[in-house]
C-alpha cells in the first residue's frame, strides 16, 4: 500500500492514576486533547431534551457542537431547586455533575476548566402551587436563593470564567394541562384544580430574570418569548407544550433555536457558525469561536484529507495547539 499505519499501543490501567504507559500521552499523565464540555442542568424539561420523539432542544445544542463539544445531559425529572441541591452534596451527585466533567483536565492555572457552558433550567416544579402540590414547591425567594447557589457551585468547580445561561420556565397552558389531567387520572379521579398555573410560572420566571439581572448573568426569558412569538386569543402558544407544562416537538425545536442566538450573541467566543455552503454545523467551512480550544474542530475533516497522503491531514491536525480560554 502506499503508506501504513502504526497503531498505538493500549494505555496501562495505571494510566488513570499514575505512570502513563504510552506514547499518545503528553507530559506526566494528562491525556493530550480533552473537547470541550457543555452541561444542561435543570428538570425533566432538560432530562427530556435528548428525546429523538420530541426533537429534544439539548439534541440541537449537540448538533451545534458537532466535533467541538460534548454536551452533557443532567437534567432531574421531578426535581425542584432544593432537592437538587440535596443530590449536588451527596458523593454520587458531586461526582456526576462537578467531578466527573474535570477529572481529566481539572482547572488551569487562570481557573479555567473544559467546561465551557452550562445552562441552569429551574422553576417548573419549584411553581408547583403550593396548597396542591406542597411536596415540589419551593417559596420563590429560597428558589432565588438555590440558583445563587447552583451558580456558585458551577463556578467554584468549572472555574470563575465558566460561561452561564439561566432559563425561565416556559408559560402553563391552562386548558391542555386539564385535558392531560383527565386523560392521565380520569373522570372519576381528576380533581379539576390546576397544581400548575400561568400566574405561578409567571412569577417563577420573573425570579429567575431578577436573578439575571442581579448577577449579569445571560437569561433566555421563555415564558415571554414563546407568548410573544404565538400571540392570539386562541392561545396559540400552546402549541410548544405537550401536555400544558412540557415541551412539544415544535415547543424543543424554539428553546434550541432560541439558545442558539442567545450563545452567539451573549458568548460569540465559544458559538459555531454553520457552513455558509450546507448549513451545516459540522463542517470543514463551518468556524468556531477560539474558546472552545480546537476551532476547527477535531480530527481533520474528510474533505482535508488527500487519498495519496491521508497521513499529512493528521499530522497537521495533530500539531495543532489547544488554547483553554
Amino acid at each position: 500500500p502506499p503508506y501504513s499505519f502504526t497503531y498505538p499501543n493500549k494505555m496501562s490501567a495505571k494510566h488513570s492514576g499514575g505512570e502513563c504507559q504510552t506514547n499518545s500521552c503528553d507530559e506526566g499523565d494528562k491525556p493530550p486533547f480533552q473537547r470541550s464540555k457543555i452541561v444542561l442542568l435543570g428538570d425533566s424539561i432538560t432530562q427530556l431534551s435528548f428525546s429523538p420523539s420530541l426533537s429534544g432542544w439539548g439534541a440541537h445544542i449537540a448538533e451545534m457542537y458537532e466535533r467541538r463539544c460534548d454536551v452533557f445531559n443532567r437534567g432531574m425529572s421531578g426535581y425542584n431547586t432544593d432537592w437538587f441541591l440535596l443530590y449536588l452534596n451527596t458523593k454520587q451527585g458531586r461526582h456526576d455533575v462537578f467531578d466527573s466533567m474535570t477529572m481529566s483536565g481539572g482547572l488551569n492555572a487562570d481557573g479555567i476548566s473544559d467546561v465551557k457552558l452550562v445552562t441552569i433550567f429551574f422553576g417548573a416544579n419549584d411553581a408547583s402551587c403550593p396548597k396542591l402540590n406542597s411536596r415540589q414547591h419551593v417559596p420563590i425567594l429560597r428558589f432565588q436563593e438555590n440558583l445563587r447557589k447552583i451558580l456558585s457551585a458551577c463556578r467554584d468547580n468549572f472555574g470563575s470564567k465558566v460561561r452561564l445561561i439561566l432559563i425561565t420556565p416556559p408559560p402553563v397552558h391552562h386548558k391542555s394541562r386539564l385535558k392531560f389531567q383527565l386523560e392521565k387520572f380520569g373522570p372519576e379521579k381528576a380533581t379539576g384544580e390546576l397544581e400548575r398555573n400561568l400566574d405561578l410560572s409567571s412569577q417563577y420566571a420573573t425570579a429567575v430574570n431578577d436573578i439575571s439581572d442581579e448577577l449579569n448573568i445571560p437569561c433566555l426569558d421563555l415564558w415571554k418569548l414563546m407568548q410573544e412569538s404565538m400571540p392570539g386569543k386562541d392561545e396559540p402558544w400552546s402549541q410548544y407544550l405537550s401536555d400544558g407544562l412540557h415541551l412539544s416537538g415544535l415547543g424543543n425545536a424554539f428553546v434550541g433555536e432560541r439558545l442558539i442566538e442567545l450563545i452567539t450573541k451573549e458568548y460569540p467566543e465559544i458559538a459555531v457558525t454553520p457552513s455558509p455552503a450546507t448549513g451545516h454545523w459540522g463542517t470543514a467551512t463551518s468556524n468556531a469561536g477560539i474558546a472552545l480550544g480546537n476551532v476547527k474542530g477535531v480530527g481533520p475533516w474528510h474533505d482535508e484529507i488527500s487519498n495519496l497522503d491521508p497521513g499529512m491531514a493528521f499530522q497537521t491536525n495533530n500539531s495543532a495547539k489547544k488554547r483553554r480560554l
